[in-house]
């Protein structure tokens, strides 16, 4: 028994010490005199543990908690100093009247002052200042973006990040110092000797008499990549300035020349390329020289950068990856399962466009195809799927099948969504991929694997006809034990509509009524309709007959919209007219165009004294409406990251959109009410301005009925 209470106590005990109402109690403790450094450290440790954790402190809690801690200040232990300014960043959040410690942190931010304590005053005088206080610490910024201690220009570098929001004005006159500190070349630490320096630390100031302390290089050059971040938050609505600034910094073709040596500047400065060659074209020659030139650069992490944000481009072309795929192809072989994993991702990604580049390297994608890590094994056997040929879909189907349940279910889309991009690219193996899927579908797994391997067999249905009845069939097996709601109603409509039109329908209705008769009232509606389908659009009147005696039954249902749509299918069975209208009809209103009138309808007064007209509003068939929210079919994977300058390019919006969102900004300006409805607008925006120029100016013209409104768009 007194094991067993061993660890109830321990917990009980650190609950008690942790409490926030014996801390408040304990700060009495800052009072004492002398300060017990030991004392206050620990209980400034237990303070910020319970604000990491989420307690939360009351205002006047807090406030009493910081001011107390700021009498710490009168002592010169180092470490406890470190856990003050801890503590006041994180109080200052909540605490009141916190500006009154700005002298106390403004001292420790002079050049004659511990190395360890100036990037800690600095940090949290960015918590503690209002923004309109932001000039008028400006020179001790700027003085300290510019020292040689990297941990000092760091520090200073991250907090005017931080103030930039609030301060855009200030931060911004600071771009000379973050210049410099770009290209800052190593700095010393000035780790040192003497015992008033804390962990062998003395003092950091440019101007400061270092005798005693030896300057120790620092090799990291990290200040490199804050200062680089703070350029480019401060240039970033400059395009011109950017493009630049990538170019000055690139050091030419070979990459040689860059004053950059810390590897994730050099992977920022890759980034803000890649960027530029999405948003202005015209520069993507000098930027794809200077990515092709990191490909040779020492670092891994720089090589897989630069391949990467090649491979990424919207318009690369099978010549410009050449280079990045060979140098992916060397990480294949890499120790490191980390470069492992990010080749074969990226490969995965580029084999979407450039199948036959990336089929190279298939050998050494098969190698890694038992690679124990099985993250690793499931990019590959993707991409293989990818670039393979038909003969070898059945070898890559056997070992797929052999890893399915040592994976997690983000992989399992993956690899079902590659399998049906290869059902639509090799119609012939469809027998071997639909017995695959059918097979993964009574696995376990969750709601989007699930619908993953139900989207595959809902297009192997639509563009393999040789197919349609047997995996109709699997999905019958499916909705006989299926726990998602969402994926039961979709299969039963789809059964509803395909159903009908198999040789032997009649073998369908007995897997839809099961539904009716043991599921919830939301698959139990679909089902009734589901029916419908099959009695509307049966030749035979006995399976008619059939249909609607199964309906009748329905009519007793216990919930509303279950008898309701039982009677109104009934009912069109009578009518045919009306059969045609609500269970036959194949035609669809234009959503763009009924948004459109329907936000034209509620914003005009006057129009609330007549029925909305649904006449004006243009109808487009299932298949145009398919195609206007179709989800990609071919060659897509789920779940490959790619960066925002990677994805494809949306499709263009159609007439009836674009009339949509024309008519949305006319209704939004009042004194355009009164001109009535559009006749027209100009399918395609005039430029106004030349091509080459930074800002573009567009513009659109609209003809109502006695009006010609011009709208121009200009950037701000």
């Amino acid at each position: 028994m007194a094991f067993a209470s061993k660890k109830e106590d321990e917990s009980g005990l650190s609950s008690y010490y942790n409490n926030k109402t014996t801390i408040i109690q304990e700060a009495r403790v800052f009072n004492e005199s002398p300060i017990s450094p030991r004392k206050c450290r620990a209980l400034l440790t237990r303070i910020v543990y319970l604000l990491y954790v989420g307690e939360t402190f009351g205002t006047q809690e807090a406030t009493t908690l910081f001011f107390g801690v700021t009498k710490l200040f009168q002592h010169k232990d180092s470490a406890l100093r470190q856990m003050v300014y801890l503590a006041i960043k994180e109080l200052a959040t909540v605490a009141e009247d916190v500006i009154m410690v700005t002298s106390s942190i403004s001292k420790d931010m002079q050049p004659n002052s511990e190395v360890i304590y100036r990037p800690n005053a600095i940090r949290a005088l960015c918590r503690i200042i209002d923004p309109s206080m932001a000039q008028g610490v400006e020179r001790f910024f700027k003085a300290a973006i510019v020292d040689r201690n990297p941990s000092i220009s760091s520090a200073a570098l991250v907090s005017s990040y931080h103030l930039f929001p609030h301060a855009k004005d200030v931060v911004k006159r600071w771009v000379n110092e973050a210049q410099e500190a770009v290209g800052a070349k190593s700095s010393p630490s000035f780790f040192g000797t003497q015992s008033s320096g804390y962990l062998g630390f003395g003092g950091g100031g440019a101007n400061q008499n270092n005798g005693g302390y030896q300057g120790v290089p620092s090799t990291s050059f990290i200040t490199q990549y804050h200062a680089l971040g703070l350029l480019y938050l401060i240039r970033q609505q400059d395009r011109m300035a950017v493009t630049k600034m990538i170019q000055q910094l690139g050091g030419g073709k070979s990459g040689a020349g860059t004053t950059l040596k810390n590897p994730m500047a050099l992977c920022m400065l890759i980034r803000y390329a890649a960027k530029v060659i999405e948003e202005d074209p015209n520069v993507q020659k000098q930027m794809v020289d200077l990515l092709e030139g990191w490909l040779r650069h020492k670092s891994d992490m720089v090589n897989f950068e630069a391949a990467r944000a090649i491979c990424e481009m919207k318009t690369v072309t099978a010549a410009q990856v050449t280079r990045s795929v060979s140098v992916l192809q060397l990480f294949l072989s890499s120790p490191k399962p980390t470069l492992k994993f990010a080749a074969t991702r990226t490969l995965a990604s580029l084999a979407l466009l450039h199948p036959t580049s990336v089929a190279t390297c298939n050998m050494d994608l098969e190698n890694l195809i038992t690679d124990t890590n099985r993250s690793v094994a499931t990019y590959a056997i993707t991409t293989l799927l990818k670039t393979g040929n038909e003969a070898s879909v059945d070898r890559l189907m056997k070992q797929i099948t052999g890893f399915m349940t040592e994976i997690t279910d983000e992989f399992k889309v993956i690899i079902v969504e590659a399998i049906r991009s290869l059902c639509l690219k090799f119609p012939l193996k469809h027998a071997s991929m639909l017995t695959f899927l059918s097979g993964v579908l009574r696995d376990e797994g969750g709601y989007d694997f699930k619908r993953a391997v139900v989207e595959a067999i809902f297009d192997m249905i639509k563009f393999i006809g040789d197919c349609k009845e047997q995996a109709l069939s699997h999905l019958c097996e499916f909705i006989e034990d299926c726990e998602f709601t969402k994926l039961s109603v979709r299969i039963l409509h789809l059964l509803g509509v395909e159903g009908p039109k198999a040789p032997a329908p009649t073998k369908y209705i007995r897997f839809i009524y099961n539904r009716v008769v043991l599921e919830n009232a939301t698959v139990r509606a679909a089902a009734v309709s589901s029916l419908a389908h099959f009695g509307v659009n049966a030749a035979d009147a006995g399976l008619r007959r059939s249909i609607s005696v199964l309906l009748n039954r329905c009519l007793d249902d216990v919930d509303d919209e279950v008898r309701d749509r039982a009677a109104l299918y009934l009912k069109t069975f009578k009518v045919e007219p009306l059969a045609q209208a609500y269970v036959k009809e194949e035609s669809v209103f234009s959503l763009a165009a009924l948004e459109a009138k329907l936000v034209q309808y509620v914003k005009d007064p006057s129009s609330s004294t007549q029925a909305f007209d649904t006449s004006a509003i243009p109808k487009i068939s299932r298949t145009q409406a398919a195609q206007e929210i179709a989800r990609p079919t071919t060659l897509d994977t789920i779940g490959v990251p790619v960066a925002s300058n990677a994805s494809p390019a949306p499709p263009p919006p159609t007439a009836a959109e674009k009339a949509s969102a024309y008519a949305q900004q006319l209704a939004d300006v009042p004194e355009l009410a009164s001109y009535g409805p559009v006749l027209n607008s100009t399918s395609t925006p005039v430029q106004l301005t030349e091509t080459e120029t930074e800002y573009q100016v567009t513009c659109v013209k609209h003809i109502f009925a006695e009006h010609i409104v011009f709208q121009v768009r200009a950037p701000r």
